[in-house]
């Protein structure tokens, strides 16, 4: 480790073009301020220091095609603007306009600048490159407040113009331009919410089924039609949208978000059976409101705990919880939030008691896994996307869940025109796809025994930790916010001392060269894509969970 990290370190001072002795000072591992999980300020700073350089890093790299992996329009058109997104094949995946996790690149740069009083050796020139590269990567997102077609305007717009305005050195022009892109992504977000349901529609697209098939002697992933799709969709990220609308002044605005937590604190929660007490409430990924039925597009099945959608769930209410003090509109017919968000935290306190960097599901590594991904259960309405997931679809090593083999399902979950289009058709494996009245989308044979390693999600550790330091912040419950400040801090520890990519002893190769800073994310295991490897808004949460310790810090000393 330490013979990578020095090669690692004189790859650094190469690229980002300083001295040596500088790099090396800003770079060096902190000392641990003792050989418990306590996690201190100085911590938070070197995670910062290091965050920057990182970050300095990936802005040079960007320059270096040999470093990147492009989605194909970012090869046939020139004049798009795409935008880092993770590590894939070994380089930077630069992700094609109008996707949810655009605004974050820019988002964690504006991040970093704005903590630039807590950041050791962030010389002018280091200043002026993170600058540009935000700005210009922030092109691309000002035609996105102007999308009527998503729900994801706050993790597009907020996570990176709303950033940019806690920049004191922005100028005025540029700051008038975003306070403007935010203000019609706002009225662009209130389109989707809907009075007669209260909530905000997540989706518009229909889900699809992939299956990998081969046709005229090539192997194809192609998508078929469900015969039962859902038909009003609102997953549980859309919580994380409400905090933009939030930050206006306008009560319309506040009515919205707060109907629809509301309706999401009404439908979107199951108790396991063996939680009698109902202790521990967690979060379907979706709700369909057509239907009046939950389950899952992420997760291992329909009735599962999507790490990331846990977290996505309590940072949520966290927002909602801080905003009721200067809510613009009479609270009087709403639950209470603040004794839902009190339930939350009992919920993330008894999932993260074994371990508080998650495996990408909290059920995963059960040894019945399986049971969950295999439960097409009546009560829910909805595809999860781990049903088509083939092990040829997934890197070799990895094993999504326990007892993950191949699945027998019944053909009726697809439309008649989709069985017709399957029709002789063979999987990958060379069996018939359909047969008889069932579907074999992934062979009848054993997986092989390399799919060993159940991947984790530091992003959902780092969505966790910025919550709960947020909460700690605000809350003027002393007894709360220290216990919700420990054990942010036990999960900053751990991401600290073994998920960074200076450190991280299972993670990708190139993950530190390339300028990440989290190893192991997982993002969307149910389509194959982004898993065990660096994802952006994983930085983005750390970093905000490094200011907001010290922010917490700073408030308990005063």
């Amino acid at each position: 480790m330490k013979r990578k990290y020095l090669m690692s370190l004189l790859s650094t001072c190469i690229l980002i073009n300083v001295g040596c002795s500088e790099q090396t000072e800003s770079t060096q591992l902190p000392t641990p301020t003792s050989p418990t999980n306590d996690f201190s300020v100085t911590d938070a700073k070197a995670n910062l220091t290091f965050a920057k350089n990182q970050y300095i890093k990936m802005a040079e790299q960007l320059n270096n095609p040999e470093s990147l992996t492009p989605k194909a329009i970012c090869q046939t058109d020139k004049d798009i603007i795409c935008v880092p997104r993770s590590e894939e094949h070994d380089g930077i995946l630069m992700e094609a306009p109008a996707k949810w996790t655009n605004g974050f690149f820019p988002g964690v740069i504006w991040k970093l600048l704005s903590a630039k009083q807590h950041i050791n050796h962030f010389d002018n020139k280091q200043e002026k490159t993170l600058i540009e590269t935000a700005k210009y990567y922030q092109q691309t997102l000002f035609s996105e407040a102007k999308r009527g077609t998503t729900h994801d305007l706050g993790f597009i717009l907020y996570d990176s113009f709303g950033e940019a305005l806690n920049y004191s050195a922005l100028q005025d022009d540029t700051r008038q331009a975003y306070k403007k892109a935010l203000n019609t992504g706002r009225a662009t977000l209130a389109t989707r919410y809907s009075d007669e349901k209260q909530v905000i529609r997540s989706w518009d697209w229909v889900p699809q089924m992939k299956i990998p098939v081969v046709q005229d002697g090539e192997k194809l992933i192609k998508k078929y039609e469900l015969s039962n799709p859902w038909t009003y969709p609102v997953i549980v990220d859309n919580m994380m949208n409400l905090e933009f609308l939030l930050a206006s002044n306008k009560p319309r605005y506040h009515e919205i978000a707060f109907n629809h937590a509301k309706q999401t604190s009404l439908n979107h929660y199951f108790y396991e059976a063996s939680d009698t007490k109902k202790q521990y409430p967690l979060s379907y990924h979706v709700y369909d409101y057509g239907k009046n039925k939950p389950g899952n597009w992420q997760g291992v099945g329909n009735v599962s705990a999507w790490a990331r959608g846990q977290a996505w769930s309590f940072y949520g209410f966290v927002t909602i919880v801080e905003a009721l003090d200067k809510a613009q509109i009479e609270l009087t017919d709403y639950p209470d939030f603040k004794t839902h968000l009190d339930n939350l935290y009992t919920s993330v306190e008894h999932v993260l008691q074994d371990d508080v960097v998650p495996y990408w599901d909290f059920f995963a590594a059960r040894d019945n896994a399986y049971e969950y991904a295999e439960n097409i259960s009546t009560d829910t309405s909805v595809f999860s996307g781990i049903l088509g997931l083939c092990d040829k679809l997934i890197e070799d090593n990895i094993k999504p869940y326990n007892g993950y083999r191949p699945m027998t399902l019944n053909a009726s979950m697809l439309s008649e025109e989709a069985l017709k289009q399957l029709e002789g058709k063979k999987n990958w494996h060379g069996e018939s796809i359909i047969q008889a009245d069932k579907l074999i989308p992934c062979g009848t044979k054993p997986y092989p025994e390399t799919h060993t390693k159940i991947p984790r999600d530091t992003s959902a550790a780092s969505i966790f930790a910025a919550a709960l330091y947020r909460f700690a912040t605000f809350s003027d419950n002393e007894e709360k916010s220290q216990q919700f400040a420990a054990l942010a801090d036990k999960i900053m520890h751990e991401l600290t001392q073994n998920y960074r990519t200076d450190r991280a002893e299972s993670g990708r190769p190139n993950s530190f060269d390339l300028g990440f800073v989290l190893a192991s994310a997982t993002g969307d295991m149910g389509n194959g894509g982004e898993i065990d490897t660096p994802i952006i808004y994983g930085d983005f949460y750390f970093v905000e969970a490094n200011i907001r310790k010290i922010e917490f810090e700073a408030g308990n000393t005063n």
